[in-house]
């Protein structure tokens, strides 16, 4: 019987990052009572276990080639600083008029839904970088997205991936979030609709790219201004009606482009022949 690695996969991050998460941020919360930079550090290296499973099971995942082959691959890409900057814009954007709408609705001002903490600016911005967007990626958009691509057409692809990387947090929904009422239910909705658009969006990125820091900018864009954010449910409600909005158009701009490709080298093939 054929091995299925992407399974394989899938199930061990899913118990790694849940063990991680009760046994190492548990301890360092309950019995350490660790300050919250050192459980924002904890965060992050949690936050690298689909890479550190991935290497370090490297055999178990993808026994046919190489770790530096693969790596190399993730970032073979040209980088083109135009696109690069657009990927990060994009989620920020994204999140930034969600923000605005909401304060707007709230009769407030957007600043005022904005809290530095007590972490120096610097060191926020760094942790947050370092967290999800370069911890993640290798795994998510690396490992996973090229064994889905393997089975599955674009759109059926990306889906399927945003779903594994949603749920792979479905433990932090409980732990590390403040609605525990009513609002904890349209916080899910969110968090499966957000997570899986981004994917969709990462996924045009690569598609075009391949290179991984498409992808990791996108996701530091979406990430950074939660940093900072304290907004209630309805501006996740409002971020979730955007995603619904952009990420749909996004898919028409992605398929009308590629139709075009199509024709040219079909017409270019048809001149060769004649």
């Amino acid at each position: 019987m054929k091995t299925n690695y992407l399974k394989r996969y899938i199930i061990s991050s899913y118990i790694l990052v849940w063990a991680l998460i009760i046994f190492v941020a548990g301890s360092a919360s309950l019995v350490f009572h660790a300050p919250p930079v050192v459980m924002w550090i904890v965060r992050n290296l949690i936050a690298w276990s689909p890479t550190y499973l991935l290497l370090i099971g490297w055999k178990h995942f993808r026994p046919g080639e190489t770790r530096t082959a693969f790596v190399k691959r993730c970032f073979s890409g040209k980088v083109k600083w135009f696109p690069l900057l657009l990927s990060f814009a994009l989620t920020f954007g994204i999140s930034l008029l969600s923000l605005f709408i909401f304060s707007i609705i709230e009769e407030k001002s957007v600043l005022s839904y904005i809290n530095p903490g007590t972490t120096a600016l610097p060191l926020s911005i760094f942790l947050s970088l370092t967290s999800g967007p370069t911890g993640e990626e290798l795994g998510w958009r690396g490992f996973m997205r090229e064994e889905f691509n393997k089975k599955y057409p674009f759109l059926k692809s990306s889906v399927c991936q945003g779903l594994v990387w949603c749920f792979w947090h479905t433990l932090l929904w409980a732990v590390d979030s403040e609605f525990t009422d009513w609002r904890a239910i349209p916080y899910v909705i969110s968090n499966i609709v957000v997570i899986t658009s981004i994917t969709v969006l990462m996924n045009i990125f690569l598609e075009r790219h391949n290179n991984l820091f498409y992808s990791i900018l996108l996701h530091f864009g979406f990430n950074i201004l939660y940093v900072f954010l304290d907004a209630d449910i309805g501006f996740f409600v409002i971020l979730t009606v955007l995603y619904l909005v952009i990420t749909p158009i996004a898919v028409l701009v992605r398929n009308k482009t590629a139709e075009r490709f199509l024709e040219n080298n079909d017409s270019g093939e048809r001149k060769i022949k004649e």
